[in-house]
């Protein structure tokens, strides 16, 4: 047990912020199998409120990222 906890730490630790990300394509299936995964974990009164979109559009990944960038400035700027 104390063997298995210290690999996941390792495996947390090493862990790094993600900017660029592959164009390869993902089989739908692939992507299907994760959501399923997530929403095994567990939420308060196991009710899982999440909501998960799968965004094929370049454009809008584009979009997403713009906007998510904007937040976390805006979080380490002025909200943290």
């Amino acid at each position: 047990m104390i063997e298995r906890s210290l690999s996941l730490y390792e495996i947390m630790d090493s862990r790094l912020y993600v900017r660029e990300f592959s164009d390869r394509s993902v089989p739908k299936a692939v992507i299907e199998n994760l959501v399923k995964t997530t929403s095994t974990a567990p939420s308060g009164a196991h009710k899982q409120p999440w909501t998960f979109f799968v965004i094929e559009n370049p454009e809008i990944k584009k979009q997403i990222r713009s906007a998510a960038e904007q937040e976390e400035l805006q979080s380490y700027e002025s909200r943290i």
